[in-house]
């Protein structure tokens, strides 16, 4: 089980009154939480959760519908990506290798080339330069473990935020497009010291404590405990795919596999306009 890549979530969620939610007794090991929940519950297995068939590129748009195209984890390798007709474009992370000033700057370019209306960005754990925590640390360790980002000055990175021109960047923030709330975050349960990284337990779930009740799409960098988060060795492509619950539809659009190869394409997904915005 992974906590890696991520997806978007899409639902319209009615407001039912403020949901008080505590720390899990598994919460600190996943694997144990996967196991117990599925054995006791089958949370995780039909009829709970089915996957989803990809919405074909070439299926018409329905009147009075925003049509999102979801794209993650590219990694810099963006020159080969064939992108799919539609209105708003959501990367949820992992745009960098490392979060470079010259990566990001790479990445914006590309974002401006592309046609849709709106696009909309989240950081992900390879980012680095954009977790000022993290960089703070990584600055006044003695060994330098990620050498090109420590090499850079602060005046370097400081602002690196202010070069995504090209989108909306969200990092535990939201905005309304065409009518929809869209919310982003960019943090993930620890793995190996990453940037945006958090103990599991209370120092996650005040950050998802941040998320507001009625948002339409929640855009983060990890998939809940049990929607596609499980890593095939065979396979190798870090839980991407298309599930749903009944309620809320859970896409991992990561491009890139484990070994970086850009190999998945972007999905689309259809809304209907809130108040035919």
């Amino acid at each position: 089980l992974t906590g890696s890549a991520l997806g978007a979530m899409a639902r319209r969620i009615s407001s039912q009154g403020k949901v008080t939610i505590s720390v899990d007794e598994y919460s600190s090991n996943p694997t144990q939480a996967f196991t117990h929940y599925n054995i006791n519950q089958s949370r995780f297995q039909p009829p709970h959760v089915h996957m989803v068939e990809p919405l074909p590129y070439d299926a018409p748009k329905p009147v009075g519908h925003t049509r999102f195209v979801c794209v993650s984890d590219t990694h810099s390798r963006t020159d080969g990506i064939q992108m799919p007709f539609g209105d708003v474009l959501l990367h949820t992370g992992d745009f960098t290798e490392l979060g470079l000033p010259s990566e990001v700057k790479k990445f914006n370019d590309w974002l401006g080339s592309l046609p849709y209306e709106f696009k909309v960005v989240i950081a992900g754990n390879h980012e680095l330069t954009f977790d000022k925590d993290f960089m703070a640390e990584l600055i006044k360790q003695d060994y330098y473990r990620f050498p090109s980002v420590t090499k850079l000055k602060t005046e370097d990175f400081d602002d690196v935020q202010s070069v995504l021109t090209n989108c909306v960047y969200l990092q535990d923030s939201e905005v309304t497009i065409k009518g929809f709330r869209i919310y982003g975050t960019p943090w993930t349960p620890w793995f190996n010291g990453w940037g945006f990284n958090l103990p599991r337990g209370q120092s996650l779930l005040d950050k998802w404590n941040q998320i507001p009740e009625d948002v339409d799409i929640l855009m983060t960098h990890g998939p809940p405990l049990g929607f596609r988060d499980w890593v095939p060795k065979e396979l190798q492509r870090v839980g991407y795919g298309i599930m749903t619950d009944g309620y809320t539809t859970f896409i991992n659009s990561s491009t890139c596999t484990v070994s970086f190869q850009p190999t998945n394409p972007p999905f689309i997904f259809d809304l209907p306009n809130p108040g035919n915005s």
